[in-house]
């Protein structure tokens, strides 16, 4: 097992709170609810990446690169908000233009890459 599952839901959770911060700072998400739509989609996608690679004990994806100091599990935690905030916000949104969503998937990206290095 690579984390206890507590610890998985727990900073999935503390990732989603993080991604509705940055978010609620900008103009475009603050409407409509579409922070939370991405909150709730990157805590989603944290949960999934990481109980797979937990399920799989895929102990090879959390070794940290020696230059950049992140590993594949923490990038693909970044992967998935992203794909689960576009996704999460196109179903929501279907009218919005792809680069408002895309920008903010891209955020919650970022917020979860950025706090996965620091604690999983």
């Amino acid at each position: 097992m690579l984390f206890k599952t507590r610890d998985i839901f727990i900073t999935g959770a503390v990732a989603g709170v993080l991604v509705s911060v940055v978010l609620l700072a900008l103009p475009w998400p603050r409407g409509k609810f579409r922070w939370l739509i991405a909150a709730v989609a990157t805590a989603l996608g944290w949960f999934a990446w990481n109980l797979v690679l937990n399920d799989a004990d895929a102990t090879g994806l959390d070794v940290d690169a020696p230059v950049v100091m992140a590993s594949w599990q923490d990038a693909g935690s970044g992967i998935l908000a992203f794909v689960a905030s576009a996704l999460a916000l196109t179903v929501y949104e279907p009218k919005e233009s792809a680069l408002r969503i895309v920008g903010a998937a891209a955020l919650a990206g970022v917020v979860a890459f950025v706090f996965d290095i620091f604690v999983l």
